[in-house]
């Protein structure tokens, strides 16, 4: 399969000599670099030409990072003392919605949404010890958020969520270390349980009601890597792959390399994992033997990559030259694999910022993707594009689509809508087609209002429902009159019965105005939102002053105001 042109980064340094990179559900990737965040935001070009710079835009990501602990006295802990300028040393984008936590070279803790702080981690009570964080994940569902401190805690705190808010509640604190003397430092959280690892290189499990058990005793080797695959933890550590099982705690384990610091790329149609370093990768059969077989998956590229540069810059072997990675990222579907990694000459000598380049290559871990309700949005087009523009293995739309519960809340009905599987099929097509498409979304919110048609009663909301019924050509269970719609300096009256474009919509005054396209209200206004694929608008309710929205207007106009309908995408201010 080919790949995709690499993504370039250039001039810029990075904090950590591993742990640089992460891919989050929207497509965004976040690197570590020094001294401000650098992020590759993902964007939708019609032709891209195979080159993965016309799927991301690279820019500076400056946060303004807090140091709790700046004016703490040195003595108790002077390491962190002498370090007061912060910097981004690890960062974990929220697997549900747009909050980024990030950990600081000082043992802080820091949850931002679009670069504005929410909250900062801490136990103000509390010792500096049990206050100082190396380690941070979210749960699967988002409601949860971990961190690890230096006293061999694991601190849980719940998230709760309204529509301007996010609150952060402790939960429970773990101690997995009874001397209180080992750092946390990683945590990998998976549907069935926590898997936790500790400096003295102990790994523990932590299940559901939070009770937990010792899986790998303390050793001298050190822990690399963690992930969960199925119901099994797989854990890198100097010389070995252990496998854990998360039902028994049944461990078995395998030699690899001894002088190789190996991490862990699953590949969940073989039922394997390819096991890399800066200088091998294996594939490893994750069955109940675990057997290494020749990596066919990421080195022929990554050999590919280092033939081809030697023929360019090293053509008479007069110099050694090695790849060096410094950051993996699997993307939240397990689908693909981003690779940071730069191929120089060995050689010591000093270089400033201005002449680093670094490279990012995309590689698919499967022969076929599939639409994920883990990730969203322009993340499925990078998958169309890494595939060589494979469409996904289920790309085919029903032509019934079974009815969502019609008795719920309507904002979770809504919610519930945008996790369909045919909804994001047909938002995944909308990338790939000229003609952009909503109507499994226009159907669905129609059903929703025939089986409650006793409770809509605002004219806005009988405008809505008209208008689904005049576009899908049904019998309307609701009859809307002359409706008033103002803005700030226009106000028109329009009727909904006679007006079947769905497109745009008539006054009775004779003029011509598009249709928000999720309501199919007139827009009177430029404060809109606007979807980047399909450039279809609709009205920002968060602006809108002058209108009286109903339930159902108003809850889809809510719901729907930060991620389109349309294509998964993030809404765009109009102004």
């Amino acid at each position: 399969m080919k790949l995709l042109k690499d993504l370039t980064i250039s001039r810029k340094e990075f904090a950590d000599w591993t742990r640089n990179l992460v891919w989050s559900r929207d497509g965004t990737l976040f690197l570590t670099t020094y001294p401000e965040l650098t992020v590759c935001l993902p964007v939708y070009n019609k032709q891209i030409g195979r080159s993965s710079k016309d799927l991301f835009h690279v820019k500076e990501y400056p946060l303004s990072l807090p140091n709790k602990i700046e004016y703490e006295l040195t003595e108790e802990n002077t390491m962190l003392n002498s370090q007061p300028e912060s910097f981004v040393k690890l960062c974990k984008p929220s697997p549900v919605d747009d909050l980024l936590a990030i950990m600081t070279n000082n043992g802080n803790v820091c949850v931002f949404r679009e670069r504005r702080l929410i909250v900062e981690i801490d136990e103000p009570k509390k010792s500096l010890k049990k206050r100082t964080y190396h380690s941070m994940a979210w749960s699967p569902d988002g409601n949860f958020f971990a961190v690890g401190n230096e006293d061999g805690d694991l601190v849980i705190f719940s998230v709760s969520r309204s529509s301007d808010k996010v609150d952060f509640s402790l939960k429970t604190a773990i101690n997995l270390d009874e001397n209180n003397s080992e750092w946390v430092l990683g945590i990998e959280w998976s549907q069935n349980a926590i898997v936790v690892h500790l400096s003295d290189n102990s790994v523990h499990v932590v299940k559901q009601d939070f009770s937990f058990m010792k899986v790998k005793e303390s050793s001298r080797f050190r822990v690399t890597d963690v992930r969960v695959i199925n119901n099994d933890a797989f854990i890198t550590s100097t010389g070995f792959l252990h496998k854990i099982s998360l039902k028994d705690n049944f461990s078995t384990f395998v030699e690899v390399g001894i002088c190789d610091e190996f991490y862990i790329l699953p590949v969940k149609s073989q039922n394997a994992a390819v096991l890399i370093s800066n200088k091998t990768s294996y594939m490893v059969d994750l069955e109940k033997e675990m057997t290494i077989h020749t990596d066919s998956i990421i080195s022929p590229h990554l050999e590919g990559k280092f033939k081809k540069w030697n023929n360019v810059f090293n053509e008479f072997n007069k110099y050694e030259t090695n790849l060096f990675i410094y950051g993996l990222a699997v993307s939240p579907d397990e689908a693909s694999v981003a690779i940071l990694y730069n191929i120089d000459r060995v050689s010591i000598r000093y270089r400033i910022a201005s002449e680093l380049q670094y490279r990012i290559c995309f590689i698919p871990l499967n022969e076929k993707w599939f639409i994920s309700q883990e990730t969203t949005g322009l993340a499925w087009y990078q998958n169309f594009h890494i595939y060589d523009s494979r469409l996904p293995e289920d790309s085919n739309i029903n032509s019934y689509t079974e009815q969502l519960d019609a008795d719920v809340d309507f904002e979770l009905f809504l919610r519930r809508l945008l996790k369909d599987n045919d909804i994001n099929k047909s938002r995944f097509l909308n990338f790939v087609n000229d003609r952009k498409e909503n109507n499994k979304y226009r159907e669905a919110i129609f059903r929703y209002a025939e089986q409650n048609k006793d409770a809509i009663d605002n004219p806005l909301d009988k405008a809505c429902v008209q208008s689904l019924a005049n576009i899908l050509k049904k019998p309307s269970p609701i009859h809307s009159e002359v409706v008033l719609i103002k803005s700030d300096f226009i106000s028109e009256t329009f009727r909904f019965d006679n007006n079947f474009d769905p497109e745009i919509i008539t006054s009775e005054e004779g003029h011509t105005w598009r249709r928000c396209s999720v309501t199919l209200l007139p827009l009177l206004t430029t404060k809109v939102k606007i979807c980047p694929v399909s450039a279809q608008r609709i009205i920002n309710i968060r602006q809108d002053i002058h209108n009286d929205y109903g339930w159902f207007t108003g809850t889809i106009l809510k719901v729907l105001n930060n991620e389109s309908i349309y294509s998964g995408t993030k809404m765009l201010n109009a102004e």
